[in-house]
């Protein structure tokens, strides 16, 4: 099967959509262990992917298209959140190739690209209260994947909400919350959150 633009346009847009849908839980999230602005800047951020990605139709240079969208990214002002987001993207963007086999094979390349640039713009691990705690469990079932990719998205959506609930038992390593200490335990890492609900859109939107 050909490399199909409508359906990774559906996966991104439907991923915004999940992320724009829970913005006031972003925000309550970050207002216990932040400064409150983790909400308004996912919905900036979001709001230039719809911008972006719905004029995609099915003559559309994904990598072209994934690059464009990162270059709007990177003018969104905020907090952290939009650099972090912005390096996935733009992850995203360097590993697309357009002569991929097919459908799966891209998706798979992109998100494998999107966390290589995040982890090495981020340098966060696991267990540090951040993004990187959905994103790499999410990031892992992807890469070891033999399932389809349907199934894959799903599990790799279950994995980012697992791994986005843990961080309520996490002491932060960065970003505001670090400086609170004790404080910030009983309480999800709003960018965690944010990677959960991007994950289940990705599947949401595959079937789609």
């Amino acid at each position: 099967m050909p490399l199909e633009p409508l359906k990774i346009k559906s996966m991104l847009i439907t991923a915004a959509q999940e992320i724009t849908d829970h913005v006031d839980i972003l925000t309550d999230l970050d207002c216990a262990l932040g400064d409150g602005d983790h909400g308004t800047t996912m919905k900036k951020l979001t709001h230039v992917m719809f911008d972006q990605i719905e004029p995609w139709n099915e003559t559309t240079n994904l990598k072209d298209g994934l690059k464009s969208l990162t270059d709007a990214l990177e003018d969104v002002s905020g907090g952290s959140a939009g650099p972090l987001f912005s390096a996935f993207v733009y992850g995203m963007a360097e590993a697309a190739d357009t002569d991929a086999p097919t459908t799966d094979v891209f998706v798979k390349q992109i998100l494998l690209g999107a966390y290589d640039e995040f982890f090495a713009t981020s340098k966060a691990e696991v267990g540090d209260k951040t993004m990187m705690d959905a994103i790499y469990p999410a990031t892992e079932v992807i890469r070891n994947a033999t399932a389809d990719m349907k199934t894959t998205l799903e599990k790799a959506a279950i994995a980012a909400r697992s791994g986005s609930d843990n961080t309520a038992g996490m002491l932060a390593k960065y970003g505001r919350a670090r400086y609170i200490g004790d404080r910030c335990l009983g309480h999800k890492d709003p960018g965690s959150v944010t990677f959960a609900y991007f994950y289940e859109g990705l599947a949401k939107g595959y079937l789609v």
